[in-house]
């Protein structure tokens, strides 16, 4: 038996009971996280805006990062030591007692985000975009899917931190937010990839 995280895209996207099945029909068990990583994670930056002067930046998406490379001055802008909320469930997964020496898989809605959880190289843990997964699994039957009009973890995640936030999705938005230099007015910027969120990821879609 291996283990599966789904993460809460994909989880949005389906019955629970339905999936969980075709799961065990090939071999997958359905684990969950016991820490709310997504709460724990905003308070890491709640911490770090408390500590700095600088513009703190987002760094929940690692396609973002690539993309703002060749803006980032570091005089003026911190790229906190903050993990994204998906590799921080995979690392508490990988030191669960009761999955050791166990196969984990964790899925997630882009391809970015598997090659970087994949560099980390947690012990019998591999990260891989969902739409990839569904191409090695044996669908014995259709799993009905659902079409998300919205992230679960949507534009505004930081919003009921106490600081002067801009929220931007899309690449061209945010190359051009750096371009402008506008983060001079910000002390906190919120950045996705895609736009709208990561349900509009490359590793999301299953009708291709």
């Amino acid at each position: 038996m291996k283990y599966i995280f789904i993460n809460p895209v994909i989880d949005q996207m389906y019955v629970k009971e339905e999936l969980d099945e075709t799961l065990l029909q090939n071999g997958y068990q359905r684990v969950e996280v016991e820490t709310d990583w997504h709460k724990l994670v905003k308070q890491k930056y709640n911490e770090i805006l408390k500590q700095t002067k600088l513009t703190v930046l987002d760094k929940r998406c690692p396609k973002v990062m690539e993309v703002i490379n060749p803006y980032l001055n570091h005089e003026k802008l911190l790229v906190p030591a903050i993990e994204p909320i998906l590799i921080h469930c995979a690392i508490e997964l990988a030191g669960r007692e009761d999955l050791r020496n166990q196969k984990k898989i964790i899925t997630t809605p882009c391809e970015s985000l598997a090659s970087y959880g994949n560099k980390i190289g947690l012990e019998d843990t591999e990260f891989i975009s969902w739409k990839v997964f569904l191409k090695k699994i044996n669908l014995h039957r259709p799993v009905q899917v659902k079409v998300l009009g919205a992230s679960p973890i949507p534009p505004g995640y930081f919003k009921t931190l106490e600081a002067k936030i801009s929220s931007i999705s899309g690449k061209e938005n945010i190359e051009s937010y750096f371009k402008m230099n506008l983060y001079k007015q910000d002390e906190l910027v919120e950045m996705l990839y895609c736009q709208n969120g990561c349900h509009n990821g490359d590793g999301v879609l299953v009708n291709e």
